[in-house]
């Protein structure tokens, strides 16, 4: 029972998390009304969105220094500490850079909980179940991102930001009665704190087995170290390392910043019939469907498969989005298909929440050992989220400059290298425990690169 309320603490705080990601797009042309209380342009505005992909790739580096100290539980609460700040300052912001500086902190907590989370929930729970709980962070997520488009567009600014800094209090709440890692407690020398915490996890007092299990694991790699030669010099690490980053590049790099952040401006600017709004709402919907489908069915399909299918999708469908506003750029009239982006779009969210969105957070919580894990996944977590600014706050100026279709067939491009990157390179994990993935990384590289799908 406790594994699970862990596991939904965790989400409570990346559904509070996540509402900054969502707000933009509905919230940029909301500052650009006449009657906005901070008037923007529209570089400002991608500033303003993008900020917070900067924001979620500090967080996890300021953490760092402490995070072996303070553990996961510890780094978790003290992420919902920048939330508080960043709504804070939006109810009260009256100039487009105290809306980005908010945003900024605001990203700091949200990159930390994503960071930290998947190694908490990656260590406390047992293989067969594993899968499932990683994936349905990317599903908590998904409903911050959809109460940000129901909300932002029918109350003020101010009262949405007020109704968002609410979000974190029950999440801290909650979470602050939890158990700690038990990993994390024998990495510390604390046996007798990880058999307490296994045992309240597992709900039973026989953990003999899976403690031993675990303190020979941490020894093993405890006898290295784990800093940036752990990570790049070693074999197996290396390739877990590559993994990771490569998964987040191409997350982020498929299109998920452009079409999250500015799915209201994209619609409005292909005059689909329904407002932008709303077709927002519906894609928000859409991706928690989507995300909870693959979270039912990850631990059975397996990763490398879903991931497969995720990216083709993804490609198919930035490359219609891509050919619709070809046609528009090239004056073609496109009144007879101006449902194209729209379907295109949709089919998009569909395929990315089946795999590119939940799944590297997913395969980020199983590959790195203990002692490389925090160094690990805070770099994984930087380099996607700096990836994802760059996309955030380049894709307006792309759009802008030399059109909408050039963005798009560069996000087809990506999911095209992210293809042949994951049927190439990405092992399966499904129904391993964190030492059997770890034993084929480091023991057995040609098998494991030939796992099947």
């Amino acid at each position: 029972m406790w594994l699970y309320a862990a596991a939904i603490a965790g989400y409570i705080g990346i559904f509070a998390g996540s509402t900054p990601y969502g707000w933009s797009s509905p919230a940029i042309p909301l500052y650009k009304e006449p009657d906005s209380p901070v008037k923007i342009t529209n570089d400002e505005g991608a500033w303003i969105a993008s900020t917070f992909m900067l924001g979620c790739a500090m967080g996890p580096l300021l953490t760092l220094l402490i995070a072996h100290v303070a553990g996961r539980k510890t780094l978790l609460i003290a992420a919902s500490v920048p939330w508080f700040i960043g709504w804070t300052m939006i109810v009260f912001a009256r100039t487009p850079w105290e809306l980005m500086l908010a945003r900024l902190i605001s990203g700091t907590g949200t990159g930390t909980c994503f960071a930290v989370l998947p190694m908490y929930l990656g260590e406390i729970a047992p293989a067969k179940i594993r899968g499932i709980l990683l994936t349905a962070i990317m599903m908590a997520c998904r409903f911050g991102i959809l109460f940000s488009y129901v909300l932002c567009p029918f109350v003020s600014l101010q009262t949405s930001a007020l109704i968002s800094l609410i979000l974190p209090i029950p999440y801290v709440c909650c979470f602050m009665w939890l158990p700690e890692s038990p990993y994390h407690f024998m990495r510390r020398g604390r046996r007798e704190d990880a058999s307490k915490s296994l045992a309240i996890l597992r709900g039973t007092k026989d953990i003999t087995a899976e403690l031993h299990t675990i303190e020979t694991s941490v020894k093993a790699e405890m006898a290295n170290s784990g800093g940036l030669g752990e990570i790049f010099l070693v074999p197996g690490n290396r390739k877990s390392m590559t993994v990771g980053v490569m998964l987040g590049l191409i997350q982020q790099l498929s299109g998920s910043q452009a079409i999250m952040m500015y799915t209201q401006t994209i619609f409005d600017q292909a005059n689909v019939d329904l407002e932008g709004k709303y077709m927002a709402m519906i894609l928000g919907l859409v991706q928690i469907v989507c995300t909870g489908i693959c979270a039912v069915i990850v631990d059975r399909n397996g990763r490398r498969f879903l991931l497969l299918f995720s990216v083709i999708g993804s490609l198919v469908s930035t490359g219609i989005v891509a050919i619709y506003f070809t046609l528009q750029y090239s004056s073609i009239d496109t009144s007879a298909i101006t449902w194209l982006p729209a379907t295109g779009c949709m089919f998009y969210v569909v395929f990315y929440s089946l795999g590119l969105a939940p799944l590297p957070v997913t395969v980020m919580g199983e590959l790195f050992p203990t002692n490389i894990k925090s160094l690990a996944c805070v770099l994984v977590t930087f380099i996607s989220n700096l990836t994802g600014f760059t996309v955030g706050k380049t894709y307006q100026v792309i759009s802008d400059s030399v059109g909408t279709h050039v963005a798009f067939w560069m996000f087809t491009l990506f999911n095209a290298i992210g293809t042949t990157y994951i049927y190439l390179s990405v092992p399966e994990t499904k129904g391993k425990t964190l030492q059997e993935i770890q034993a084929e990384l480091h023991h057995k590289k040609c098998d494991i690169d030939k796992v099947p799908a």
